[in-house]
C-alpha cells in the first residue's frame, strides 16, 4: 500500500507540474521544445497570417508562391498542385492542423478550394521533416495551421472583381473556453484570356469556356485551455464547390468535364499535456469525408451524356486516424521524441451512371524516434529512424498484394558561428508508397492495373547558411540534392492500353536563395530557386520531368505610407518548364514569363481598409501547364474591417 502511495504521488507531482504545457501548441506537428534545435529550425519556414492576408485571392496556395524550393500551377483538372524542390505533391505530405489531407484514391488534394480565411500559418518543411509527419514525406511537409485565440473579436472581408468573394470570421472566449468561427463564399462566371489570343481547337478567346466556379467554405472551432491540465480542442472544416474544368486548347481530343459536386469535410480532436516540465504528449484524432461528381459530356454544350467517352464518375470516401507524439527531456544532451500513427482509407468509386461501387481499402502505419544532441552550446545533432507499413485490406473482391514497408532514416548537423550565422547540414532516407490508384487502376480499354508495384526510394542531403543582418535583413540560403529510385510512372502497353510502373530514376540537384529586407515603411521579400530536375532511367523517353521550371523568381515589395496608404507588387518571374503534349505525349518547351501584380490599399480609421488588386498587369499571355492558359488582367475592388 505504502508504494502505490509513493507512486500516485510521483505521478501527481509529473501531471500537475507548473509550466507543463508552455509551448506546446495545438494544430503544430512538431513541438516547440523547452530547448531550441538549430537543426530542425533552420529547414522549418513559416508563412504567417500578414503573409496569408496579404496575399489576395481566395486560394491559400498563393500564399507560397514566394518560398524558395516551391512553385504551384493549375493542372489540367482545374486542381492546384505543388512542387517542392521538384517533388510532386504526392511526394510530399500535406496536412491540415496535423491531419494528412489527400484523395485516398490518388494521393492528391485541391488545396485551392479549402477556405483562406480559416488559417493563421503554413510550415513549410524541405529540408528533413521530422519522422512524426510519417508516411510519405520524402520531398517534405507542409502543414495548414488554423485559427485560435485571437485578439480580435469580428473580421469581414468583401470583394468584387474577376470574381466575387465574401468572408466573415467571429472569435470570443469564455473564461478558458475560445471558439473561432469562420466562413467564405466565393463565386465566378469565368475569367478573360489577355486580348488576341483566340487561334485554338478549343476555345474562341474572350471568356475561358467551363471555367466558372462557386465555392463555400468555412471552419468552426472550440478549445479549452488547461482543463485539467490537458488543452483540448475540436475543429470541422468543410468545403462545398462546384466548377468547370477548362478544355486543353491544342488537343484534337477534347473533354468536356465539370465538377458537379465537390465536398470534402475533417473532423479533428486536438489534445496536449504535459506531464512535467519535462514530459509531453500530444495528438489528434480525427474523421474525414471526401466526395466529388465528375461529369464528361458529349461537347461544350454540357447537356448530354450519350458518346462513348462521356460518363459520370462519382467518389465516396472517408479516412480515419489518430496521431500520438512524445517529447521527453529528461537528458541533459536533448529531447527525445517517440511517434505513432495510424490511418485507414476507404476509396469507393462508381465510374458511370448504374455501374455499382466499386471498393478498395488500405491501412498505413508509422512510428519513429528521434533524438536531439546537444553537442556544444552552439553546436547540435539530430538523428532519427522511422518504420512505415502499408497494409492492403480489401480490392474490390480481387487479390490483395502483400504488405509494403519501409525504414527512413535523417541525420542532422547545425553550427553556430555567430549570433548571426547559423549553418546546417543534413541528409534522409525517405520512401512513398503507391497510391490505391497507382496500385488498382483499371479501365477497360484504358488502364491496366498493377498490384505488384515497389515503393519509391530516395535519397535527400542539404547545405545551408542563415545570415541576420542587424535586425531587418534574413539571408537564407540553401544546395541540395535528391536521388530518386522506382520512380512510378504511367507507361505505354501499346494499343491504347497504359499502367503505371517503377521504370524510373531521377535526379534534383538545384539551390535556392531567400533574402527578407525591412527598412523603415519599406519592406521586400526576394527568392530564387534554380533546380535541375532530370529522368536518368536508362530507357527514359526525355531527361525532362514536367512542369519543373529550372528557374524561378520572386519580388515583393512594398512601402506603407504614414498616412495609411501602402502600395504593393508582386513579381514572378518563370524559365526552361518542360510541358507535355497530350496527344503526342511529348516534351514541350514551354514560353518564359514574367507576371506582375499590383495592390494599393488604405486605411479608413482603426478598424477599415479598401484597396484596388490588379493581377496580371501587363495582361500576359501564359499557362500553367501546356494547353490551360491563365487569366489575363484583372481587377478588384475589396473592403475589409476587423474589431
Amino acid at each position: 500500500m505504502k508504494k502505490i502511495i509513493i507512486l500516485l504521488s510521483l505521478f501527481n507531482t509529473f501531471y500537475f507540474a507548473q509550466d507543463s504545457l508552455k509551448n506546446y501548441n495545438l494544430g503544430e506537428i512538431v513541438v516547440t521544445s523547452l530547448q531550441n534545435n538549430l537543426v530542425k529550425s533552420s529547414s522549418i519556414i513559416d508563412v504567417d497570417l500578414s503573409s496569408i492576408e496579404n496575399k489576395d485571392g481566395n486560394d491559400i496556395t498563393d500564399a507560397l508562391n514566394s518560398t524558395p524550393g516551391m512553385f504551384i500551377t493549375t493542372t489540367s483538372k482545374n486542381e492546384s498542385r505543388i512542387y517542392m524542390r521538384g517533388y510532386d505533391q504526392r511526394q510530399v505530405a500535406v496536412f491540415l492542423d496535423g491531419v494528412p489531407i489527400y484523395d485516398s484514391y490518388s494521393g492528391l488534394v485541391d488545396l485551392s478550394n479549402l477556405p483562406k480565411n480559416s488559417f493563421k500559418k503554413i510550415t513549410v518543411s524541405k529540408g528533413m521533416p521530422s519522422l512524426a509527419y510519417g508516411a510519405n514525406s520524402m520531398g517534405g511537409t507542409i502543414n495548414f495551421i488554423t485559427k485560435d485565440k485571437l485578439e480580435k473579436l469580428f473580421s469581414v472581408n468583401l470583394e468584387i472583381g474577376e470574381y466575387s468573394s465574401t468572408s466573415v470570421g467571429i472569435n470570443g472566449s469564455l473564461g478558458k473556453i475560445y471558439f473561432n468561427i469562420n466562413g467564405s463564399y466565393s463565386y465566378s462566371n469565368g475569367f478573360e484570356l489577355p486580348e488576341g489570343y483566340n487561334d485554338f481547337l478549343n476555345e474562341d478567346g474572350g471568356k475561358r469556356d467551363n471555367s466558372d466556379f462557386e465555392n463555400i467554405g468555412g471552419m468552426v472551432k472550440v478549445g479549452v485551455d488547461n482543463f485539467y491540465n490537458i488543452n483540448l480542442a475540436y475543429s470541422l472544416m468543410f468545403v462545398d464547390n462546384e466548377k468547370g474544368v477548362p478544355t486543353d486548347v491544342y488537343t484534337s481530343n477534347a473533354r468536356y468535364w465539370r465538377y458537379s459536386e465537390w465536398r470534402k469535410s475533417i473532423n479533428n480532436l486536438m489534445f496536449s499535456t504535459g506531464l512535467s516540465k519535462y514530459i509531453g504528449i500530444k495528438g489528434n484524432i480525427y474523421y474525414e469525408t471526401y466526395n466529388n461528381v465528375l461529369d464528361s459530356y458529349d461537347d461544350n454544350t454540357f447537356k448530354t451524356q450519350d458518346m462513348k467517352y462521356a460518363f459520370h464518375s462519382t467518389y465516396d470516401d472517408y479516412s480515419y486516424g489518430v496521431n500520438l507524439l512524445t517529447d521527453i527531456s529528461v537528458l541533459s544532451y536533448g529531447i527525445s521524441r517517440f511517434s505513432f500513427s495510424w490511418r485507414k482509407d476507404v476509396h469507393r468509386e462508381e465510374g458511370n451512371f448504374n455501374q455499382g461501387f466499386s471498393r478498395y481499402e488500405a491501412s498505413l502505419l508509422s512510428a519513429g524516434l528521434e533524438q536531439d544532441l546537444g553537442v556544444t552550446q552552439n553546436l547540435e545533432s539530430t538523428l532519427g529512424i522511422g518504420y512505415d507499413l502499408l497494409t492492403p485490406i480489401y480490392a474490390n473482391q480481387n487479390n490483395l498484394r502483400e504488405n509494403s514497408s519501409s525504414l527512413n532514416l535523417f541525420a542532422g548537423i547545425s553550427y553556430k558561428i555567430s549570433d548571426e550565422v547559423n549553418f546546417h547540414i543534413n541528409t534522409s532516407k525517405k520512401n512513398r508508397f503507391p497510391t490505391l490508384k497507382e496500385f488498382y487502376s483499371e479501365t477497360i480499354g484504358r488502364d491496366v492495373a498493377n498490384p505488384d508495384l515497389d515503393i519509391e526510394k530516395s535519397i535527400n542531403s542539404e547545405l545551408g547558411i542563415k545570415i541576420k543582418v542587424k535586425k531587418n535583413t534574413l539571408l537564407d540560403a540553401n544546395v541540395f540534392f535528391s536521388s530518386i529510385d522506382d520512380l512510378i510512372q504511367s507507361v505505354s502497353l501499346g494499343e491504347g492500353l497504359r499502367q503505371f510502373q517503377n521504370v524510373g530514376k531521377a535526379e534534383l540537384i538545384g539551390a535556392e536563395f531567400g533574402l527578407q529586407l525591412k527598412h523603415s515603411n519599406f519592406n521586400v521579400d526576394m527568392s530564387y530557386t534554380y533546380l535541375s530536375a532530370k529522368n536518368i532511367s536508362d530507357d527514359a523517353i526525355s531527361e525532362h520531368l514536367e512542369y519543373r521550371p529550372e528557374h524561378v523568381i520572386a519580388v515583393l515589395p512594398n512601402y506603407n505610407f504614414d498616412f495609411g496608404t501602402s502600395f504593393q507588387t508582386e513579381f514572378f518571374f518563370v524559365g526552361n518548364k518542360y510541358g507535355v503534349d497530350s496527344d503526342t505525349g511529348e516534351f514541350v518547351k514551354m514560353k518564359n514569363y514574367l507576371l506582375a501584380n499590383l495592390k494599393i490599399s488604405h486605411r479608413i480609421f482603426e478598424n477599415y481598409s479598401v484597396y484596388v488588386r490588379a493581377n496580371n498587369v501587363t495582361n500576359i499571355y501564359y499557362e500553367s501547364e501546356y494547353g490551360f492558359p491563365q487569366p489575363g488582367r484583372e481587377f478588384f475592388v475589396g473592403l475589409k474591417s476587423i474589431f
